[in-house]
């Protein structure tokens, strides 16, 4: 029996013309308890998003988000369930 580990991800997101809806469909069969949040101190020159999100794998959640912008502060944990 294999254990598979899973991640805790909370990362801010930001992206110029990607609505939530479309950053939300991308990522919902790559993990579990997701949320997307417009962040309140959004800035002019595009959007800022919180997500957070239990996955298998950290790298391909980063992968999907950078093609609509740039990730920034991410913190990863174990995910002890």
């Amino acid at each position: 029996m294999s254990i598979v580990q899973k991640y805790k991800l909370e990362f801010t997101l930001h992206v110029y013309d990607a609505s939530l809806q479309s950053v939300k469909s991308s990522l919902a069969e790559f993990g579990e308890n997701l949320l997307v949040v417009v962040s309140e101190g959004t800035q002019k020159n595009g959007k800022d998003f919180i997500i957070k999100i239990n996955a298998e794998d950290p790298q391909l959640v980063f992968d999907i988000c950078s093609q609509f912008g740039r990730i920034r502060s991410a913190k990863i944990d174990q995910d002890k369930e």
